[in-house]
């Protein structure tokens, strides 16, 4: 048992596999557990009285609250409460109302009095509620997000709209990586262009991306090739250098080893820049991949007119955070297989990474 929790120790892959596991599990008893429905009565009026009245409830467990205005709901335990009104000129209704032990229907009450000329119409309500110790409004239940993909399946057509934001993910990766890669070695192989980049390149790291989303709207409209455009420079901006560095990072000996072969300035940049580089940056891509969703849910919320980023703007606004809820999961199973993904070519196409080192 010590071995679970010895600094430094590294567990088998098996055991980590069944930790996850449990992890998961537990995660998903504590999220029901939270939303279990409970049954709670509240107790609340409506009023049409004269101005500047004031209200006042009385009830179990020296329950005492006052309030100006017309309106008023209170979560209440079984009992007995008593309800006063005060009108300005000294006036005093009251009535009472009791919340039983159970609640087979929800309960209204409904009187009128006068006082002093003026007329008290008040309507008192026994609900029956059903929520949470975490309200629903705060998290949905775990069975509510699971019913809710059939809505979003059938109705917001939920897998188009995950492989629209699929394309434009492939599609900003790609120009991203491209222009890095050529804009890194041009900044990081040649003197003069380092000097005249560099630093401002560095510095476009600082600019705040959404801040920057009515210029993209001005240079390329609000169809898909804006968004592509924007989550390109998104992933751009941090990617390139990152390359440069990576290419500082070529070991000596290898260029050496080279310059002594008689090795030219392409061969250089063919057999060694290259591969020590690409094999190094695919772990950065790795890591932009999280990043490069959330400039996707930013740039599909522009104009909404496709993507899961639009379908979440959506939902939140109607409250509907059984969707949300079910949507995110979504874009953390897609990351996780891009995540899978990538670690998959990294070990097809740079197998000399793993390979174990002679044994002498």
């Amino acid at each position: 048992m010590s071995k679970f929790f010895k600094i430094g120790e590294k567990l088998p892959k098996r055991t980590v596999l069944y930790i996850e596991i449990l992890g998961l599990i537990l995660f998903l008893a504590f999220w029901y557990l939270i939303t279990i429905p409970i049954e709670k009565f509240s107790v609340g009026f409506t009023s049409s009285t004269p101005a500047n009245t004031v209200y006042k409830w009385e009830g179990p467990n020296n329950f005492s609250e006052e309030f100006s205005g017309d309106n008023m709901i209170i979560k209440a335990l079984p009992g007995v409460y008593k309800f006063f009104a005060e009108d300005s000129l000294g006036c005093v209704i009251s009535d009472s109302v009791s919340v039983p032990e159970e609640l087979p229907e929800n309960i209204s009450k409904d009187f009128s009095k006068s006082c002093t000329g003026n007329d008290f119409n008040i309507t008192i309500q026994v609900k029956s509620i059903k929520d949470g110790f975490v309200s629903r409004a705060i998290i949905p239940p775990p069975l509510d997000v699971l019913k809710s993909y059939k809505e979003l399946h059938f109705k917001d057509l939920v897998v188009r709209e995950t492989f629209f934001s699929l394309k434009l993910n492939v599609l900003g990766y790609m120009e991203a990586i491209m222009l890095s890669f050529v804009l890194g070695f041009i900044i990081a192989l040649i003197p003069f262009f380092r000097a005249l980049l560099s630093r401002w390149v560095n510095a476009v790291r600082f600019v705040p991306l959404t801040a920057v989303t009515g210029l993209f709207i001005a240079w390329f409209g609000i169809a898909s090739n804006m968004k592509v455009q924007f989550l390109a420079f998104g992933i751009f901006v941090y990617l390139i250098p990152v390359v440069v560095q990576r290419i500082d990072d070529v070991k000596k000996i290898h260029l050496q080893t080279a310059f002594t072969l008689g090795a030219s300035k392409w061969q250089l940049i063919k057999s060694i820049y290259f591969p020590s580089v690409a094999s190094k940056i695919i772990d950065d891509i790795r890591v932009l991949t999280a990043i490069s969703w959330t400039y996707i849910i930013i740039a599909e919320m522009l104009n909404q007119t496709g993507g899961i980023g639009a379908l979440i703007h959506l939902s939140g606004r109607q409250s509907r955070l059984d969707k949300v809820f079910a949507l995110l999961i979504i874009i953390v199973l897609i990351g996780i297989i891009q995540d899978r993904l990538f670690a998959w070519l990294d070990k097809k196409l740079f197998k000399f990474k793993y390979q174990a080192a002679p044994k002498h």
